[in-house]
């Protein structure tokens, strides 16, 4: 698997702490500042994170409505299209990901499974709340 270095452990330690309740996928979260880090690729990073804040807004009002209220369908399209695009990010980031990295992520992120789906749901509540601290 691969190391992150002290400055993205550091990170990663200050928002678990800052952020009620922790990080769902914390060394998840780690792999993908690292990854940003070193290819210097911060719109990437914030593009991931712009895509998971706007699919975990949508997953949230899509639990309160029911299938069949109006309106449903267009969330549920748009939450499809939100995480497939976090997809398509997180694909980009791993182009410089070992293999054994570009394995796990491609079986936790990039199946077609509802565990998959889990997954980028959890991980888009992280994203989220780094992009509420950023804004603080």
């Amino acid at each position: 698997m691969m190391q992150l270095s002290e400055d993205t452990l550091s990170v990663i330690n200050y928002l678990h702490e800052a952020i009620e309740g922790g990080l769902r996928k914390r060394n998840d979260v780690g792999i993908v500042l690292e990854l940003a880090a070193t290819s210097d690729d911060a719109e990437t990073f914030n593009n991931i994170t712009r895509l998971g804040t706007g699919a975990w807004k949508v997953y949230g009002t899509l639990r309160r409505v029911k299938p069949g209220d109006e309106g449903y369908r267009l969330l549920e399209e748009e939450f499809a299209r939100q995480i497939n695009e976090l997809r398509e990010h997180l694909a980009l980031l791993m182009n410089s990901a070992d293999d054994e990295t570009l394995k796990r992520f491609d079986e936790v992120y990039f199946g077609m499974t509802q565990g998959v789906l889990r997954n980028l749901v959890d991980l888009s509540h992280d994203l989220s709340k780094i992009k509420d601290l950023q804004r603080v």
